[in-house]
């Protein structure tokens, strides 16, 4: 009995398990693969001039154009030139490519080109098969074909081609890389391509978020869009329109510059906005007409700005602290300067004789003041009587160098003053 139940538990548990080991696997696989496709917006791209691709519509009427070459060749039977017998080979039109991408993006969705080919007038139809390759640098992403296409002469003849990129929208072009398409034709005769103008506008259509809408702020002076561009089209060339309450504001006002720390450019529009609740619309796009347009409606509220009562006793503490510094250096300045003065009128007070070294501070000074006055009065004295005995003495000699005078030293000055008050004494006595 105790063996019997053994052999149904181990059953039960293998019967449990078994389906587990079998399509665990299974089902974790699909839910992997059934990943949400990222959301891209419909742009354009076209074919400009040296031989460039550019987000911007052809905004002239003067195209360019290219040659596509004549495919048939008369190589004779098998290589052979002995029979007039021709074939027809494949031939490059051109590559056309963009800068380099400033930001990575991904690519999916419906892809359809469109070229225009002519023949000059009179030169008869020729027929053509075309290949288009969509490329990531040299790397071939999506290959589209239209073939069996009628040239007629004398018109522009629209070739068009469609293909789809793979599901999910994860085909990406990293940024550094450049976006390129290649054209391939074969022809039974020579013909013309024409692009870069506004009759003939070739290029290609796809998905992508190459053009991301990033933020909008609004305060009481600005409205501030920050966006991500990777082809750096110049802020000037896009077309944006911003409705604020329904009221469009015109492009003319607008700034733009570089926010470095997120990588994205801003464009702001200067205006007054009382505190409310505004509804801001933004568009923006490659096409000036607004075609395939990536579009944001929010509700933006603007406050009035509160100051605290703390935030108020911070600043008045702050401003204050700096008064207070500002005082404590002058205060500093005048301690400093008049420990200065004391130590020269100190040294002053030292050449003044003894019995005036009783009298008051103010008497000391006013003594030095006079003596010092004195003193100066007799040495201009001295000089201009010095001056009048070396203009008036005629030894007959010459020399050409004269010794100079010795000026008196501090402590011959010190006896001179004492000299001149003690003078000064006796005079009044």
């Amino acid at each position: 009995m105790p063996r019997l139940l053994r052999t149904v538990v181990a059953m039960t548990v293998l019967a449990t398990l078994l389906p587990v080991a079998l399509f665990g696997d299974m089902e974790n696989t699909d839910a992997q693969s059934a990943g949400m496709p990222m959301e891209l917006n419909m742009m354009g791209i076209y074919l400009s001039e040296q031989m460039g691709l550019s987000p911007l519509p052809p905004d002239t009427n003067e195209y360019q154009s290219i040659s596509i070459p004549n495919g048939f060749i008369k190589d004779g039977l098998f290589g052979y030139s002995i029979l007039p017998i021709g074939h027809l080979y494949w031939k490059d039109v051109g590559v056309w490519e963009t800068s380099p991408l400033r930001e990575t993006i991904n690519l999916g969705g419906d892809v359809g080109v469109t070229i225009f080919a002519t023949r000059e007038e009179g030169a008869g139809n020729v027929n053509c098969d075309f290949y288009f390759y969509i490329m990531r640098g040299t790397e071939v992403l999506l290959k589209l074909e239209s073939m069996d296409r009628t040239i007629q002469n004398g018109i522009d003849n629209r070739v068009d081609a469609y293909g789809r990129f793979p599901a999910n929208n994860d085909t990406t072009i990293e940024a550094g890389t450049k976006l390129s398409l290649m054209i391939q034709a074969r022809c039974n005769g020579g013909a013309i391509m024409k692009f870069g103008s506004t009759e003939v506008p070739s290029g290609f259509t796809f998905a992508s978020n190459s053009l991301q809408l990033q933020n909008i702020f609004m305060d009481r002076e600005k409205i501030t869009v920050e966006y991500k561009d990777a082809f750096m089209v110049p802020w000037i060339e896009l077309y944006t329109e911003l409705r604020v309450d329904g009221v469009i504001h015109p492009n003319e006002q607008m700034m733009s510059q570089v926010n470095s720390i997120n990588r994205t450019r801003e464009i702001i529009w200067e205006r007054d906005n009382p505190p409310a609740n505004y509804e801001v619309f933004i568009s923006m796009s490659y096409h000036y007409a607004g075609i395939y347009n990536i579009s944001e409606i929010r509700t933006i509220s603007v406050h009035k700005p509160h100051i605290s009562t703390l935030d108020t006793m911070k600043d008045i503490l702050g401003q204050a602290f700096v008064y207070l510094l500002l005082g404590a250096f002058i205060i500093l300045g005048i301690v400093l300067l008049s420990r200065y003065r004391k130590g020269v009128w100190r040294k002053r007070f030292k050449e003044l004789p003894l019995h005036m070294q009783e009298l008051t501070r103010h008497k000391k000074k006013k003594e030095w003041k006079r003596s010092h006055k004195q003193l100066k009065k007799e040495g201009r004295q001295g000089k201009r009587e010095e001056k009048e005995r070396k203009k008036n003495e005629d030894d007959g000699e010459f020399s050409l160098f004269k010794r100079k005078d010795r000026a008196p030293s501090r402590s011959e000055k010190a006896t001179s003053i004492a000299l001149t008050v003690e003078t000064a004494e006796e005079i009044e006595l």
